[in-house]
């Protein structure tokens, strides 16, 4: 191998490294203080206790108000039975702490699937600003309002957001502590979401059975993250506080709590908003490139990179191994060249993962430079 490739070759991997380093640098903030009043701002029934389950525990543990608000009714209607259902699983799940159901309200907006475009007009979006208005004007001061954080998959947690954020404009409230939470989204970054980033390429790898496993082992989907920004907070650690919200999570059975607790049960983590401007700013998130069914940022990608480098590289070396051991048999070198082929054909099938296609189109790479004794 040439000093001119060893050199291209390493620029990735010293680039992700400068990337590691600066996230094992970063340390999350802990919640210090006394808990504040909160106002959970949520798009769906279950949502709420995704977003601030943990503080909602926190804070009527001490005493603190906490008031939960629904942007739509969890279904297509209100009058469905699936709403109703939604609607009695959180004013049960909720009950356990002993909050009232005159502090579990509902707007009853219509709910959209994850990737329609909204349906709400002009009214019903004036309708909910003002209604988010006058919850934030109700709220004690000094308290605590969460919403979703930028980049949500779903339709309905990025229009919570911005009329949540417009109707802290238009409330002049400063004294109010902003909190935002992810969900679900697909940004890729090691500095925000290391954890995503890794389990992404572990899927993209054929024939890994030792997934299921990992994730048995994990005991939970990787955090989502944040799209970008400074080091999450968290409340200090609690076994009791994280068990409590776990049972809300499976309160919420039409959604398949224990579901929700496997994908959402092991974490609840918030980073507050400066100004409602900036937040709005904010959305959609910048430097990010849409590559395979993902947002990805600069560390993601150099991830995607060193992945692709290291296949082509253990492919090349095993192949010049094996052809070495056989002392360069044709017939042999035939079947490596023929590997690779099939590794490209493989990699070429239309709707694989990004990530798939470039394993086996590095898988082939590699093979190729063996067989025609580039290595």
């Amino acid at each position: 191998m040439n000093l001119s490739l060893a050199l291209a070759l390493a620029l990735a991997p010293v680039a992700l490294l400068s990337v590691i380093l600066r996230m094992l640098l970063r340390r999350p903030n802990l919640i210090q203080g006394d808990a504040r009043p909160a106002l959970i701002l949520a798009a769906h029934p279950d949502d709420c206790v995704i977003v601030a389950g943990a503080y909602a525990i926190f804070a009527h543990s001490a005493g603190c108000k906490v008031r939960v608000a629904y942007l739509t009714c969890g279904a297509a209607a209100p009058d469905l039975p699936r709403a109703k259902t939604r609607r009695l699983e959180a004013y049960a799940a909720w009950a356990t702490l002993a909050i009232p159901p005159e502090d579990i309200v509902f707007l009853d907006l219509a709910e959209h699937a994850l990737s329609a475009d909204s349906s709400w007009s002009a009214s019903d979006r004036n309708r909910a600003r003002m209604w988010l208005l006058d919850l934030m004007q109700k709220m004690p001061s000094g308290g605590a309002v969460f919403l979703p954080a930028p980049g949500e998959s779903h339709v309905d947690h990025r229009a919570l957001r911005q009329l949540a954020l417009e109707a802290w404009k238009l409330s002049e409230r400063v004294d109010l502590c902003f909190l935002e939470s992810p969900e679900y989204n697909d940004y890729l970054s090691v500095l925000q979401a290391p954890e995503k980033v890794l389990a992404t390429l572990i899927k993209a790898i054929p024939g890994l059975s030792f997934w299921g496993q990992w994730r048995g082992r994990l005991g939970r989907q990787p955090w989502a993250g944040f799209a970008a920004g400074g080091p999450f907070w968290e409340l200090p650690p609690s076994k009791a506080r994280l068990e409590k919200r776990q049972d809300l999570l499976r309160a919420f059975a039409s959604e398949n709590g224990e579901l929700l607790v496997r994908l959402f049960g092991g974490f609840e983590r918030y980073r507050p908003l400066r100004d409602a401007d900036t937040g709005l700013r904010d959305e959609p998130p910048s430097g990010y490139l849409y590559l395979g069914q993902y947002h990805r940022g600069v560390s993601a990608i150099l991830v995607l990179v060193v992945f692709a480098e290291s296949v082509g590289l253990l492919a090349a070396v095993a192949s010049s191994a094996v052809l070495r051991w056989l002392q360069g048999a044709p017939w042999m070198r035939t079947a490596v060249l023929g590997v690779a082929i099939g590794a490209f054909v493989l990699g070429s099938r239309p709707r694989i993962m990004l990530d798939t296609r470039m394993f086996y189109w590095a898988l082939a790479g590699g093979a190729i430079l063996a067989g025609v004794g580039a290595l």
